[in-house]
């Protein structure tokens, strides 16, 4: 047997090896509830979901209010459908930031509020979605990269 006959062990070996794979998506759609027509509060109801419709069931949820981007205003979890709510308070215009995160996935919604009309669900936006993950290998595709690689040092050793 030529090494060139080899060539597709060797090729499949490495290819078994990790490497970053692309999961799902999350999405996060929203929608805002007027409490009463006498109080201008706002309740911003948000539902996230994988690309596969699946809830982000438990995320782990911080809002950011714009005078203070570290310490998180209100903290949360998403519930068995993957929603979460929160009411803005009108009092601090500027851009909130919701921060939805779940073993590697996740998604970041900046939310504009100002004082006059509350919040702007047109102007929201979606800054990021984390959906990058290693991809596990197993012991069989380590154990036949190696020993593809050792096998062909030692047929090349014996051939000559």
């Amino acid at each position: 047997m030529t090494l060139r006959k080899l060539t597709p062990f060797v090729v499949f070996g490495l290819l078994a090896i990790a490497g970053k794979a692309s999961a799902h998506m999350v999405e996060t759609n929203y929608f805002l509830d007027q409490l009463s027509n006498e109080q201008s509060e706002q309740v911003l109801n948000m539902k996230s979901t994988f690309s596969n419709g699946d809830p982000l069931k438990g995320a782990k949820v911080n809002v950011y209010s714009p005078n203070n981007p570290v310490t998180p205003w209100k903290q949360g979890v998403t519930d068995g459908q993957g929603r979460f709510s929160f009411t803005p308070d009108q009092n601090l215009p500027g851009d909130w930031e919701v921060v939805i995160r779940q073993q590697g996935h996740g998604d970041i919604l900046t939310v504009p509020v100002n004082e006059a009309t509350g919040v702007t669900t047109e102007l929201i936006s979606d800054s990021y979605d984390s959906d990058i993950h290693y991809g596990s290998t197993s012991y069989l595709s380590w154990v036949l990269s190696i020993g593809t690689l050792l096998g062909l040092g030692l047929w090349s050793r014996f051939r000559k």
